[in-house]
């Protein structure tokens, strides 16, 4: 055998060596990157829970503030095939905007069809909430008159922790009309 191979064999067996030893060390010294993420991913999944359920009670309290109070420096939507940002900058016209909505609004179901489903990043600073949700409400048009509006949506809403914060950061969303005889 030539010199050339023999190290090559070295180096080979060395490094499986190597490898064994360390899988073979008790599991109170190897790393486990589940464990340490566990306790976290369950008080960031928890927070995230919360959240959503703020969204849900600044709805049927008519509080704009409580939701521009979770949005990041700067929030992507994308609805109605377009995309709209909002920057600190006009956080107070759009939370204006949503203020309106809400005033004009009277909310019979603001409900999830089913649970949400959260994501959390393996680094755990990115998050996604994806949300059924069930809405029936009444609102008075630009003429006054009350008009009621039962609508299924479907959303995806992107969070980034800032500052030890989950932030929303973006959110899609889609609709179609609801009645109470449709099947979920």
């Amino acid at each position: 055998m030539t010199v050339t191979y023999l190290s090559f064999a070295m180096r080979t067996i060395q490094a499986v060596a190597l490898v064994a030893l360390f899988s073979c060390a008790p599991p109170t010294r190897r790393p486990s990157p589940a464990s340490d993420s566990t306790s976290a991913s369950a008080a960031d999944r928890a927070e995230l829970l919360r959240l959503h359920e703020l969204g849900r009670t600044a709805h049927l309290q008519h509080r704009a503030d409580w939701l521009a109070s979770e949005w990041a420096d700067t929030i992507f939507s994308l609805s109605h095939g377009g995309v709209s940002i909002g920057t600190k900058e006009n956080r107070a016209r759009s939370q204006a905007g949503f203020q309106e909505y809400l005033d004009a609004s009277t909310f019979q179901a603001w409900d999830d069809i089913v649970p949400p489903r959260i994501r959390i990043s393996p680094d755990g600073q990115m998050a996604y909430v994806i949300v059924q949700k069930r809405v029936h409400l009444t609102a008075r048009d630009s003429t006054g008159k009350i008009e009621a509006e039962r609508t299924r949506f479907a959303w995806l809403s992107v969070y980034e922790k800032q500052a030890g914060k989950w932030r929303l950061a973006a959110i899609a969303s889609t609709d179609r009309p609801d009645s109470v005889s449709q099947r979920d």
